[in-house]
Formats: structure tokens, C-alpha cells, sequence
């Protein structure tokens, strides 16, 4: 039993009044002398026990009535929880994320927790401050209304591509409810189907709130879906065909067989296959397709189920490069080796230049920039090639016979590569090569052996820390790094650490020497993401110099948006950033991403498949959820015949009211005797 008021029992003092006017009864008796009193004793006797019990039950009704109203002043009540009080500060959590897409037993399961969620407002105290928080984590959720406003946002309540973990939505309703200076009961209320792909509370800390949940159940277990799809070669040539890769995942506990998946490129069908999945696993498959025009290209999967909907389609982007732009810097003396590969094919269009006589037009839109058997980087060069490396180029380096050391490592130190030392004469093979890198993803069928490798009889050793990051595609020794490569923000890196001379190496002369090179070139022209994910953190890295003032947009005209991004400028990369436009970006399409000028691409947005996990949680791992983290006063709502939220579970028991109706009573009684029991 506790009490609003505890204060006012002090009220019970005023017990000893009608006790000390019982006690102390000052009304004086006058003596009647009669003669014969004999045949009076009997009478008088019964006379004063029938007093004495009128006035015993007069102070009992008296003392009884005093009790009652003090108790009632005090409102005493039994609490639901340890601490609770009488009012009430609520905070609803209604989850309406895709999975709630899903069918239950009275249509899809947001409508069914949406319908919970009126009933229970229309339970609650007229008076009692109400928070209402949604998945989409609006900023309108950080407020308290009334229960009319708060039925009718309920109303508005739609599906929302965000997914969000329960323990950032525990952690929001913790903070505003204790943020709050109402001196009432804090309470949580949770609606969801409790997701083990984003239900799970790992370390969550918060201070624990008493709380209520209801589960959502789905009439049909498990999904199908497309869960993700990739390019394994990173070359995608004009009139070549090529590979896309799929994976589906079946998390039904029953075979899917004949399930058709169907790939279109700009609209037009380039394929499709029919699988068949075991439950509870996934499958990889590819489609083959022939690109026979340039530019951006529009590509979407789709496959056709009967559960979620919103994970049937996985669209994404790719550009196809009629050309790639190389240009191939030199001294007056270097082997026209380089030259004579990328003649080979139209597709490589490539132009020299002396390091005397270029200018910086010449590195304009260029994709591959090779500076062969330089000497020395002049500093308006070493800019150039910071910028190119900024807007998503590929630099390769290969220094000359004699080397300015401290002109090189300068540079070097500046992009966090391995500094020069010294040429060194010796007789090694180039023994190792890195096949399995992604350059070279696609080229070989397996991996090449039996091979005569290349020989070095001359190169730079490199002055190598645990703070260089790099990738060795080639190794002389099987430990000294030959031919290496650093990712720079959009772009990359590459070093060769022999100049192009035959007093050097022969590797120029090597059969590896055309598939390296070829194959940077081909990997240079500029790979974007082939798409984005709603509610994700994500950035699009730009390769182009802007005007501040040409603002770009993200449009997409079938769905009249038009937003603009923010941009993201640092020292080595410039970005676009999306994250603060998930609360427009809704539905997962293809968006023009474009300023006046220089910019004109188009990019995709997918749904989060976190939602696509549709396993739950049962009812016993929600409790052992919360009381991992230390949250014992977590109960389910219950539900009553009417399929309604059994909301006087969840109310104080308060007895004041009868307490109130009793001190009446008692009040009434003490009347009846003092007017009906005569003496």
C-alpha cells in the first residue's frame, strides 16, 4: 500500500478528540431520592448497559468516520510497480517499419498495432501526458500531446523505409521521459513484431522504466528477397559482355521452387533465370548481358513473392566509358612501351606529353595519368596530380634512371606512400605475383603458374613503416615490393619502383607487364557505388570542380522530388552526403543527381534489407532481451475477449473514492443512533 499524501496521516492525531470527549464526559447527574427502589435496580442497570453500548458504538462510528476521511485525503493505492504513483507519463512506441508490411490476423501488422495502439490511448487518463515515437525517429517525436492529437497522428502513421534498432528507440523514450519534470509515473509502451535483426539489446544500458509491449505476429513465416547484387569484373566495356552477379535468400522453412528473377537494363528485359532455393539458405547466380550503348545505364532485378513486397526489386547503376582518357607523361629518353600497349586498342585513347613541355589543360577529364622515367615532379605537377587524385583518377608513377630522391619523397610522404631510397644493384625475379587482387578480377581462370618471371637487375628500394598502407602486386625476393598500389580517397596510387630501362628490368617485355597495365587502365574510369540504401550512411565522391554557387540536385521527376545534398569538402576528397535527406528519400528508385554545368549522373536507392530478416523474437526471448540489460519490469499487454488492450492491468488501484463513500457511511450511522437508540 502506498499513498499520494502520505503527509496528511499525520491527520490521524484527531482520533484522541471524540476518544477524550468520550473519556471525559462532563454532564452532571442529580440525585432522586425515592422510597422504594428495590423494584428499580433491574431497570436501572439495563438503563446504563444499553448507554454504555450506544456511546461505545457513537465513538467507534466517530473514529471510524475520522479514519476514512484522512485516508481518503492521503489516497492510498496499490502500485502496479515499486514506486508508482497515481499519474501517469507515457511514451508509445509504434514500429512501423516494412517488416510490419507483413499479413496478420486482421490484415497487415501495422494497421493491427496501430488499432492497439487507439485503444490503448482511449484508456488512458483524460489529463495524462502522452509521447509518441515512430521508427522514422521524427523530430516530432520529441514531444508530449494530448490523447486527441496523439489518436490522430496515430491515424497518419504510414510504412517508412528507416530501420531502426529497439535500443535507439528505448534510449529516445528514456531521455525525453526523463528529461520531463512531471512527478508521475514514467512508462514505456512498445508495439512492434520485435525483429531479432534489430530487436536485440546488446549493450544497452539505460535506466530501467516500467514497460509494457505487444507483439505483432505474422500469419506467414518467413521471406524471400534479393539481398544484394554485384560486378565481380570492374571492367564494363561498350558491345563486351558481361556478368551480374545476385544473391536470394529463402528464410522460409519450405523449398521455392521455379522462382523466376528478371533483369532489365534502361527499361528493356536483358535476361532472366529460374532458381530453386532449399529453406533457410541463399543462392548466387549470375545473368550475362551485352551492353550496346554508352552512358549511364539503368539496371533493376526483380522477382515476385507473396509475403513483403518492398525487398522484390534491387535497383542499381553502372556508366559504360566509350573511352578511357590516358595521358602518359615522359622524359625525352623513356621506351615507347606504354604507348605501343594502349595502341593496341581505340578504347585506350591516350596522349603524350613531355614533363618540359606539358600544361595543365592536358590533365582535363583524365582517367589514367602515367608519369614514366621522371626524374624529378615539378610542384605545379605534384598540384595537378593531387587534384586529379581528388576527383577520382588513377596516378602511376614510375621514376627515372637518376632520380631527384628528396623531389620524390616529398611527393610521396604527402600521399602516405613508401619513400625512395637509393637504387641498388642486384640480379632477383619478380617471383611473386598477387592474382587474387581485385585489379585483376575476371582476367585469369585460375591463377597463372609455370611462368618465367620477369627479372630486376636494378630498382629504388623502398623505406617502408607500420604506417604505410598499401597493396603489392608484384614482389622481388617474394618480400621486396616491385609494383605497389594505395587507394587515395576517390582515387588511386600506383608506384613502380624500377624505371622503364632494360639496365633496370625486362618486366616491361613480360607478358604480365600488357594484363597489368591494360587492366589499370580499363579499372581507371572512374567506378561508381551501384547503389545507395535508404537510412544508411552513405556518400557519393565527386570527380568533378565546381562553382559553390551551382548548387546540385537530386531529382527524381516521377515522384516530384527535388532535394539538395550537402557536400563535403576535405583536403584529399570532395562528397556528396545523403544522411540528412532519409527523411525525403522514401521509395527506392532511380534519382538524376545534376547541377547546370558539369555534373549529370544517376544514381540508385534500395530499401534497407535489414527488414527483409523477418525472424521474431518469441515472447520469452523479449523478457531474457530486457533482462540482459538489467530491465525487470517489462510486462505483455493483455488482451481481452474483444481482441481489445486490458488497460485496468495496467491502473494504479486507488481506494480513496471508497474511502470517501465508508466516512459517509459512518457519518449516517452515528446519525441513526443518536437518533433512534434512546436512553
Amino acid at each position: 500500500m502506498s499513498f499520494v499524501y502520505p503527509n496528511f496521516l499525520w491527520a490521524l492525531l484527531l482520533l484522541i478528540i471524540p476518544i477524550i470527549i468520550h473519556l471525559f464526559n462532563f454532564r452532571k447527574y442529580q440525585t432522586v431520592y425515592f422510597s422504594k427502589v428495590d423494584f428499580l435496580t433491574e431497570v436501572v442497570e439495563d438503563s446504563k448497559s444499553g448507554n454504555k453500548l450506544k456511546h461505545l458504538l457513537v465513538l467507534l462510528s466517530r473514529l471510524l468516520m475520522i479514519t476514512a476521511l484522512v485516508l481518503a485525503f492521503s489516497q492510498p493505492f496499490i502500485p502496479t510497480f515499486e514506486n508508482q504513483k497515481t499519474d501517469n507519463i507515457t511514451s508509445i512506441y509504434i514500429d512501423n517499419s516494412f517488416s510490419m508490411q507483413a499479413q496478420g490476423q486482421d490484415g497487415d501488422l501495422l494497421n493491427e498495432v496501430k488499432n492497439k495502439a487507439i485503444d490503448l490511448v482511449k484508456s488512458l487518463n483524460q489529463n495524462e501526458k502522452i509521447n509518441l515515437v515512430t521508427t522514422d525517429l521524427l523530430a516530432k517525436d520529441q514531444r508530449f500531446y494530448t490523447k486527441s492529437e496523439i489518436i490522430e497522428r496515430i491515424k497518419e502513421i504510414g510504412l517508412t523505409p528507416i530501420s531502426t534498432p529497439l535500443s535507439t528507440i528505448l534510449e529516445m523514450q528514456t531521455d525525453l521521459l526523463q528529461k520531463s519534470k512531471a512527478n508521475a509515473n514514467q512508462r514505456l509502451f512498445l508495439l512492434s513484431d520485435f525483429q531479432k535483426s534489430t530487436s536485440t539489446l546488446v549493450d544497452f544500458t539505460k535506466n530501467e522504466l516500467p514497460a509494457y509491449y505487444y507483439q505483432a505476429k505474422s500469419e506467414m513465416q518467413g521471406n524471400i528477397f534479393i539481398d544484394s547484387v554485384w560486378f565481380e569484373s570492374p571492367l564494363k566495356k561498350l558491345n563486351s559482355p558481361i556478368k551480374v552477379f545476385f544473391r536470394i535468400k529463402n528464410q522460409s522453412s519450405s523449398e521455392v521452387n521455379d522462382l523466376n528473377i528478371a533483369l532489365t537494363i534502361d527499361g528493356k528485359e536483358k535476361g532472366w533465370k529460374s532458381l530453386n532455393i532449399a529453406p533457410n539458405s541463399f543462392i548466387e547466380e549470375s545473368i550475362n548481358f551485352t551492353n550496346t550503348s554508352a552512358g549511364v545505364k539503368k539496371g533493376k532485378l526483380h522477382i515476385k513473392t507473396n509475403q513483403l513486397f518492398f525487398d522484390d526489386d534491387y535497383f542499381f547503376t553502372y556508366t559504360i566509358n566509350e573511352h578511357v582518357n590516358i595521358l602518359i607523361v615522359t622524359n625525352e629518353k623513356s621506351t615507347k612501351n606504354i604507348e605501343k600497349l594502349y595502341q593496341l586498342n581505340s578504347f585506350y585513347d591516350y596522349s603524350t606529353s613531355t614533363i618540359n613541355s606539358i600544361k595543365q589543360e592536358d590533365f582535363k577529364n583524365k582517367h589514367l595519368i602515367i608519369l614514366q622515367n621522371i626524374n624529378s615532379i615539378p610542384s605545379g605537377i605534384q598540384d595537378k596530380l593531387r587534384s586529379s587524385l581528388k576527383n577520382g583518377s588513377t596516378v602511376c608513377l614510375i621514376p627515372g634512371v637518376n632520380a631527384d630522391l628528396n623531389n620524390w619523397n616529398s611527393f610521396l610522404g604527402k600521399q602516405k606512400l613508401p619513400t625512395l631510397m637509393q637504387h641498388t644493384d642486384l640480379k632477383a625475379e619478380l617471383n611473386y605475383f598477387n592474382a587474387e587482387d581485385p585489379l585483376f578480377n575476371g582476367v585469369f581462370q585460375e591463377k597463372p603458374s609455370r611462368y618465367q618471371y620477369a627479372e630486376v637487375h636494378s630498382t629504388y628500394r623502398l623505406n617502408i613503416t607500420s604506417s604505410h598502407n598499401f597493396i603489392a602486386l608484384f614482389n622481388y625476393n617474394s618480400t621486396e615490393p616491385f609494383l605497389l598500389y594505395a587507394n587515395q580517397k576517390n582515387g588511386r596510387l600506383f608506384l613502380q619502383t624500377s624505371p622503364m630501362s632494360i639496365n633496370f628490368t625486362d618486366f616491361q617485355n613480360h607478358a604480365l607487364f600488357a594484363t597489368t597495365y591494360l587492366r589499370v587502365a580499363e579499372t581507371s574510369a572512374l567506378n561508381k557505388k551501384l547503389s545507395f540504401t535508404i537510412g544508411e550512411p552513405s556518400n557519393y565522391p565527386l570527380y568533378q570542380d565546381l562553382d559553390e554557387k551551382d548548387l546540385i540536385h537530386l531529382i527524381n521527376d516521377d515522384l516530384q522530388t527535388d532535394l539538395i545534398p550537402s557536400i563535403i569538402n576535405t583536403n584529399s576528397s570532395r562528397e556528396i552526403v545523403f544522411d540528412q535527406l532519409f527523411d525525403k528519400i522514401k521509395v527506392a528508385d532511380y534519382y538524376k543527381l545534376e547541377n547546370k554545368n558539369t555534373l549529370n549522373d544517376i544514381i540508385a536507392f534500395n530499401y534497407s534489407r535489414a527488414e527483409s530478416e523477418i525472424e521474431n523474437l518469441s515472447a520469452d526471448e523479449i523478457q531474457i532481451n530486457f533482462e540482459n540489460s538489467n530491465w525487470l519490469n517489462v510486462k505483455e499487454l493483455q488482451i481481452n475477449s474483444n481482441g481489445q488492450i486490458e488497460i485496468l492491468s495496467l491502473k494504479t488501484q486507488e481506494y480513496w473514492r471508497i474511502l470517501l463513500f465508508l466516512a459517509l457511511l459512518f457519518i449516517a450511522i452515528e446519525i441513526l443512533l443518536l437518533k433512534f437508540w434512546k436512553s
